[in-house]
């Protein structure tokens, strides 16, 4: 509001970790640094679950709180592993046999998908939905290549500025997050832009 009269907060009101406060261009935006952070890992899933992600019809934030607090997600892998669960869910507030059904029917759907999806899911700062686009297309949707891509050839991708790449490099020189990102696509059928049932889905 720029009053001036907003104290900000030293400490996440989640998770109680240190925060800071970043500029980009002409914003400045408050982080929280724990990368373990409850709160953040919510909005994580409810990103990789999205219309434009993965597109999980069901699993709404509030429903995704529910299963990380009862232990049945924590990695995006897991979300393709709730079948395990189903008679824990079918007894949850909310839920019954046939919703949880339906859910589970989505997520068996979800796994056929094109890459730029999960790539965008992965909420890599500043990789939005044109950016996971850009990428998945010019490596030709393989992840193998994708995640060992240098810098050199990032920057090569017109759209793609150093900011971008150094941010994607980072993301998967972290060795838990590649690892993480690793198993959902064991867990995905990915398809190609040749065979996309979608037509020019992936086109720009």
């Amino acid at each position: 509001t720029k009053s001036g009269s907003l104290e900000i907060p030293s400490v996440c009101p989640v998770c109680g970790g240190r925060t800071e406060i970043r500029r980009d261009k002409e914003a400045e935006t408050l982080y929280c640094t724990n990368e373990d952070c409850a709160a953040k890992r919510i909005k994580s899933f409810t990103l990789m679950v999205s219309r434009d992600a993965l597109n999980i019809d069901g699993l709404s934030e509030m429903t995704l709180e529910k299963f990380i607090q009862a232990g049945f997600i924590r990695a995006f892998s897991d979300l393709f592993e709730l079948e395990r669960y189903k008679e824990q869910i079918v007894s949850m507030e909310g839920f019954g046999e046939k919703s949880c059904d339906n859910l589970l029917s989505a997520i068996e759907k979800a796994r056929d998908t094109e890459l730029y999806r999960p790539l965008y899911g992965l909420g890599i700062p500043g990789i939005g939905l044109s950016g996971a686009k850009l990428i998945a297309k010019h490596f030709d949707s393989d992840y193998d290549r994708i995640k060992t891509a240098d810098k050199e050839e990032l920057l090569s991708i017109d759209g793609i500025g150093e900011v971008l790449a150094d941010a994607f490099i980072a993301y998967f020189s972290d060795g838990g997050k590649r690892s993480e990102v690793d198993r959902l696509m064991d867990k995905l059928r990915i398809r190609t832009e040749a065979s996309d049932d979608e037509g020019d889905s992936v086109e720009l």
